[in-house]
Order: C-alpha cells, then structure tokens, then sequence
C-alpha cells in the first residue's frame, strides 16, 4: 500500500474501517519488505505470544514497522503530518512498535507499577505524564517513570527482537482493544482534519 492510497483511504472510509483494514488486518511493512525472508510475522507474533502467554491475534505490529511510514504528527507542529517513511531518519534505523492488548499482563504490568511507585521516589508531575496514558487504557514505556522497568518476561521480549533486528522494540500494552481501537481512530480522525483542511 503506498502512502497516496491510505491517505485516499483516510479520506474516503470511516476511522474505524481505516484501523481494521491498514492497522489491524493488512500484513505489516516491516515482514514484507525489510526484514529478510520474507513473511515471518507469524513466527514473530506466535513466539510472543508464548513468550508473553497472551493470544497471537492480541499482537499487532504498529507504527511505520506496519505502514511503511509514520502516522506521528510532526514534533514541531502537532497539527501536521511528516508521514516519515521507515527507515527515513538520517542515521536512525526506526524502531518496531508491537501492540499487546490483553487485560491480565496490563493486570500484571499495573500491579508492578504499583508496587514501584511504592517504593520509589516518583514525582508528583512524572506521575501526572503516566497517569494520562493509564486512564487511557495503555501502558508504554516511554510514558512511564524513567527508571522503571516492565517485568522480565516484557524485557525479554524487547531484547530479544532488538538482538534479532538491530533496531529498537517497543511494547505497548493496551487494556483491551476498545483501547486499542479507540487511540488509533482518534489518530486517524486528525490525519483526516489535517488531509481535508
């Protein structure tokens, strides 16, 4: 799919058509044209799937790892859209995000925040940064105090995948797919504001 067809995409189908047919059901950028042989999204995602003792189809491959091209708003202007293409960052391999929704490891993953925050020293304002994204049903790391950690089965994960590809994995882990769905409609909802104006 090239960026001229989901930009059209965008414009023509619904958000939540948008989601299911380019982030959930199509095969992702990443399996299909960088990483070489082709066709090991499958393997990948059971072996997680394993790994995390979550469903394969609660894992779904994000970002520009599944478009070929960032749906990010630009960082110097929250209103446009780069859509920078993998890979497309001077000196920068881009990272792969991979989305987990599955309530028990949000569960278990809350509950070692939890206990982190106990005994941590977090401050009041970092917790106000993470405590959006909860509410909102989605954990990520980079939104979660700077020196805390996922449990050893998470880490696992990242570690293994960044060895294996040289790049960055990032876990986000959502509550549940109303979550899940939700964020990437209201993502879609502003490319097609940012597309029509």
């Amino acid at each position: 799919m090239s960026l001229e067809e989901f930009k059209k995409s965008c414009i023509n189908y619904t958000p939540d058509e948008v989601v299911d047919r380019y982030l959930i059901e199509q095969p992702s950028y990443f399996f299909e044209h960088i990483h070489s042989p082709k066709g090991k999204e499958y393997e990948f995602k059971k072996e997680i799937s394993k790994m995390l003792n979550v469903h394969i189809r609660d894992i779904v491959i994000v970002g520009s790892g599944k478009l070929g091209f960032s749906m990010k708003p630009d960082d110097s202007f929250s209103g446009l859209y780069s859509f920078i293409p993998f890979d497309g960052k001077k000196n920068k391999k881009s990272d792969l995000d991979i989305a987990i929704i599955s309530s028990p490891l949000f569960d278990r993953e809350m509950q070692n925040l939890y206990d982190h925050t106990n005994y941590a020293k977090v401050k009041w304002r970092e917790r106000d940064s993470f405590t959006f994204y909860i509410l909102k049903g989605r954990l990520t790391i980079r939104n979660l105090p700077g020196e805390f950690q996922f449990t050893k089965a998470v880490r696992d994960v990242q570690e293994k995948y960044r060895m294996e590809y040289g790049r960055e994995v990032n876990l986000e882990i959502y509550k549940s797919w109303h979550y899940f769905e939700t964020y990437h409609q209201q993502n879609v909802r502003s490319i097609q504001i940012n597309l029509i104006a």
